[in-house]
């Protein structure tokens, strides 16, 4: 079914236009405005989950929730293609004199109202805590069994499947190159350390998930995509979100590290599990385990071409700030951390090889 009349059987307006705003798409129908959001299907079992962290946060004077529109059907979400999705009323925007500050500072108070959230031995499944490395092996593992596949397989390979196994070498090198950089930065302890300074985090933040009405009184959004985990993971996917965007920019890192430490200053551990989580491949690995489980037919109507552009600029603004960030915690926050050179791409823009070095800590 087209969105437009998925949208008119479940909430019974009609989409007039809609934009991308980050993780949201902002809908213009003819009864206003709405906010939409996606998570994966299996989410619509956090309900008493998001239940509890939403009345955590409902006592915390930094935070407010946008309001939460319900199906015709009276439902908080609905489900379609393996997707959830729910919608959230549109409110008049404001937008701040610095935005990268105030998402930094906002992110933080967010952090800070639910470092007190208790209970969250209930809900181990929607837990990260503590299980970057296994789960990042987990799925280095699947690309590995992926490319055994392919080999011994005596199909014709699609184009999608060339440019998996053209893609190979550097993934996987990345990959185990980023579960050492995780180990060898102490995450274990990072853990420890930071577990009473949040405790609830995003799937993946990303710009959309709050925002400023016209009173300039601070939005949160995404209830669905909500996760246990350290506050860092967040700090590190919104620079990931934020490079893939717009390119790697010193300023508006700056701005956006700055925000959140105005609230609740970074650990000096932390600004190198960020930088792990930085160089983990993980949209690449997650686009892999999509295209496996597609049937064949499907595979081959896969648009490679489109994929490969959309990666490999992708990566090309990654290795901006890869090289950077190191730097600049040390120039900004005088933190030092492991650096890695790397010698990505020659003329025909294939990886070639991969250098780990460690400066003096």
């Amino acid at each position: 079914m087209e969105e437009k009349e998925l949208l008119q059987e479940q909430y019974g307006f009609q989409l007039q236009n809609y934009r991308v705003t980050g993780a949201s798409k902002v809908l213009e129908t003819d009864q206003g405005l709405y906010y939409m959001f996606e998570a994966p299907a299996g989410y619509r079992y956090k309900s008493k989950f998001i239940e509890k962290v939403r009345k955590h946060l409902e006592q915390q004077k930094d935070i407010r929730m946008l309001k939460l529109v319900k199906t015709t059907g009276g439902q908080p979400h609905f489900v379609e293609d393996e997707q959830l999705y729910y919608l959230y009323r549109g409110v008049r925007e404001s937008v701040p004199e610095n935005s990268f500050y105030a998402s930094g500072q906002s992110l933080a108070q967010f952090h800070q109202a639910t470092k007190n959230f208790s209970g969250e031995k209930l809900f181990i499944p929607y837990s990260s805590l503590g299980n970057w490395p296994s789960t990042w092996r987990r799925k280095l593992r699947h690309y590995n069994e992926y490319r055994d596949e392919l080999d011994e397989s005596n199909a014709e390979l699609t184009p999608m499947d060339e440019l998996l196994l053209t893609c190979y070498t550097y993934v996987h090198q990345l990959g185990e190159i980023s579960v050492q950089y995780l180990l060898e930065a102490g995450y274990d302890k990072v853990v420890k350390e930071t577990a009473g300074l949040g405790k609830v985090a995003y799937q993946n933040f990303d710009q959309g998930y709050m925002l400023w009405n016209e009173k300039d009184v601070r939005l949160m959004a995404g209830e669905w995509n909500w996760v246990l985990d350290m506050r860092a993971r967040d700090l590190g996917q919104w620079l990931k979100a934020e490079t893939k965007r717009n390119g790697w920019d010193d300023e508006a890192v700056i701005h956006f590290l700055d925000g959140y430490n105005s609230v609740a200053p970074l650990l000096t551990g932390e600004y190198a599990v960020i930088y792990a989580l930085m160089l983990y491949p993980g949209r690449f690995l997650k686009l892999v385990e999509s295209y496996k489980e597609l049937p064949l037919e499907e595979r081959q109507e896969v648009n490679a071409e489109g994929w490969q552009s959309q990666l490999e600029d992708e990566l090309a603004k990654m290795e901006e700030g890869l090289r950077r960030y190191p730097r600049l915690v040390a120039d900004h926050y005088g933190v030092t951390i492991p650096q890695i050179d790397w010698l990505w791409r020659q003329n025909n823009e294939q990886a070639t090889s991969i250098r780990h070095e460690e400066t003096d800590q």
